[in-house]
């Protein structure tokens, strides 16, 4: 016996508001986990300013050479430059992510869905070099670039 037309209309409209609700949940926790991967990018851009200037002010003192002093202000400049672009490329997977739920909340209400440039995706050779390649990573090169006339000038290389 098959279902009247009006109760599955009525079943049609319930699983469509249910994927809408489901989607914009979804868009939320994106949206809450996208926010903490920008705030640990801040955090740890605040951490490396602090760490390289104690490391610049711990080996003014020491009877270092320029070039040692140099490799290590540049080792750890390298740690968190990898650790803010993982930090950065998952930003952006989850922000890939809201796109995709978002697409799909309206599919869900029958609007269509319109492809966001932030929904496409990119292949992962392309997404992880631009992660570690970005304007945000600028940051790491011009604090590299402080420490080591810093440390030229507290050494006299």
């Amino acid at each position: 016996m098959k279902p009247e037309p009006s109760r599955a209309v009525e079943n049609a409209a319930e699983r469509r508001r249910f994927e809408e609700q489901v989607a914009w949940k979804e868009v939320d926790q994106l949206h809450a986990a996208t926010l903490q991967f920008a705030g640990k990018c801040l955090e740890l851009k605040k951490l490396c300013v602090a760490l390289c200037a104690a490391l610049v002010v711990w080996m003014a003192d020491k009877d270092i050479r320029f070039i040692e002093c140099a490799v290590v202000a540049l080792a750890l400049l390298a740690f968190f430059w990898l650790a803010d672009a993982q930090n950065f490329y998952y930003q952006r997977k989850t922000r890939r992510g809201i796109a995709a739920a978002l697409g799909r909340a309206r599919l869900a209400r029958g609007l269509g869905n319109s492809v966001s440039p932030l929904g496409l995706e990119k292949d992962a050779v392309g997404s992880v070099l631009s992660s570690l390649l970005n304007t945000s990573q600028l940051f790491y090169f011009l604090v590299g670039v402080v420490v080591l006339v810093a440390l030229a000038l507290t050494h006299h290389a």
